[in-house]
């Protein structure tokens, strides 16, 4: 009877027995080489942002029926991502995808012939403030769940899609000062690590802040910037930048 009782010599020796209840593993995605890559394949290339928001769609569709994470049939059931439900990766992805084609409607808007109207604009902001919403969940679950260069990622696109909602509607220049800045920090440190494609996509990334930066540095009096500069500025190329040019044409 005493034998047992004892705990065998593979119970002893596999740590899984104890301590399974304490690895967390990390979950790992590089943020701006994944989005990236969807944006050069799904039409940013040629700034089709129709194309690119029916590709976020898309994946997000697949997402969610890999995951089993549908919202029902018929009636629509709201279910939330939480800390307790990122068991998989994919769920982090659900939150990157939907903050992008939030953000990609709002911009489908903005390069309307003629410019959004009033209502139009609406729109718009609303758009770039559900991509903010997402973008800042994605942001907060990968602190709890991802490796620290992940986190570190997405805090830096949370706060560029930040920025991108302050820049849209003319105001809090300082806050969106501050969030182009805390966005462009991350890239400068992330692109002195990792492979030379990473290294190049992060002082890419860099480069395209740089003219929001400035403007915004121009909007609160911190910068002798004149108009013309300006016009100079908008003739760099990227995703990050057609906000920006917007702006410059109003």
């Amino acid at each position: 009877m005493g034998k047992d009782n004892q705990p065998s010599a593979m119970e002893i020796d596999d740590p899984k027995s104890a301590n399974s209840d304490q690895i967390v593993p990390k979950f790992s995605i590089n943020v701006l080489q994944l989005l990236k890559s969807a944006q050069m394949q799904h039409g940013l290339r040629h700034g089709d942002y129709t194309r690119y928001r029916r590709y976020c769609t898309a994946r997000l569709r697949r997402l969610y029926k890999s995951l089993k994470f549908t919202h029902g049939r018929g009636k629509y059931s709201k279910r939330n991502i939480t800390e307790s439900t990122v068991t998989d990766v994919r769920f982090l992805h659900v939150l990157l995808y939907s903050s992008e084609r939030a953000w990609s409607h709002a911009m489908e808007k903005r390069q309307l012939p003629d410019g959004p109207n009033a209502r139009q604009r609406i729109y718009l902001i609303g758009r770039l403030r559900k991509a903010v919403k997402w973008a800042t969940l994605f942001s907060q679950l990968c602190a709890i769940k991802a490796d620290s260069r992940t986190s570190l990622e997405a805090e830096a696109y949370a706060s560029y899609m930040k920025g991108n909602l302050l820049f849209e509607q003319d105001q809090n220049w300082d806050v969106a000062l501050m969030n182009f800045k805390s966005a462009r920090a991350v890239y400068e440190e992330l692109g002195k690590y990792g492979d030379l494609d990473n290294q190049v996509l992060c002082r890419e990334r860099v480069e395209e802040l740089e003219p929001s930066i400035r403007y915004c540095l121009h909007k609160v009096g911190q910068s002798n910037l004149q108009a013309s500069e300006l016009l100079n500025i908008g003739d760099m190329e990227g995703p990050a930048l057609d906000l920006f040019k917007s702006k410059l044409e109003v």
